[in-house]
């Protein structure tokens, strides 16, 4: 599962950093469906991409399960991240906002390393 785990961080890389916009879909800070670009742009292509990854190491149906659990969890992980910026008015140039950044990350790994837990 060690494979799995390093290529779902591959994914994440590429997806969530490498593949980011320049500038943040207008829905990403809404949590409802007026947020349905950021949805299609950015959180349904990480599920879907855990789900491509695990297709070569469990069954679809788990393979599903934790996509759904990806999508969800970068969702709000990165809801969370986006109205904590907004409320303290943080910025690249503030340290805070690259503590936040690390936080986020340090976030999405850790649900990746909780699929593998899950699949393991």
């Amino acid at each position: 599962m060690e494979l799995a785990l390093f290529l779902l961080v591959v994914k994440h890389c590429i997806l969530d950093l490498a593949l980011q916009p320049l500038s943040y879909p207008e829905g990403k800070s809404k949590f409802n469906y007026f947020g349905l670009y950021a949805h299609l742009q950015h959180y349904i292509p990480h599920g879907l991409g855990t789900v491509f990854v695990l297709l070569f190491f469990v069954d679809p149906c788990t393979a599903l399960i934790c996509g759904l659990i990806d999508y969800i969890l970068h969702w709000h992980i990165d809801f969370s991240k986006t109205h904590t910026r907004a409320y303290f008015g943080w910025t690249n140039k503030n340290r805070q906002f690259w503590l936040l950044n690390a936080l986020d990350q340090l976030l999405h790994f850790s649900t990746y390393y909780l699929i593998i837990l899950i699949v393991s």
